[in-house]
């Protein structure tokens, strides 16, 4: 892992290893469904859909990355 100086460069990092994306759509008082998908253009799409037809839904993208200098996946928001 190179020498990174701040938060912002350690979140492109992480995009940058990211294996699958998830939706997680929140359903109420601690209670969420997850979708999984391969691409981000896939996830978008459904995210996109999920808010035209039900524009108050709140939905968020997650991209689950294997970074090389770890173990553990990390989740990071992907921010689209």
């Amino acid at each position: 892992m190179q020498n990174l100086t701040n938060s912002t460069e350690y979140d492109n990092y992480l995009r940058q290893h990211v294996n699958h994306y998830i939706v997680t759509i929140f359903k109420g008082r601690g209670k969420y469904a997850k979708i999984a998908f391969k691409n981000i253009s896939d996830a978008v799409d459904y995210r996109n859909n999920l808010k035209s037809a039900n524009p108050l839904s709140r939905c968020i993208i997650y991209g689950i990355s294997q970074p090389p200098h770890s173990l553990e996946t990390v989740s990071i928001d992907m921010g689209v």
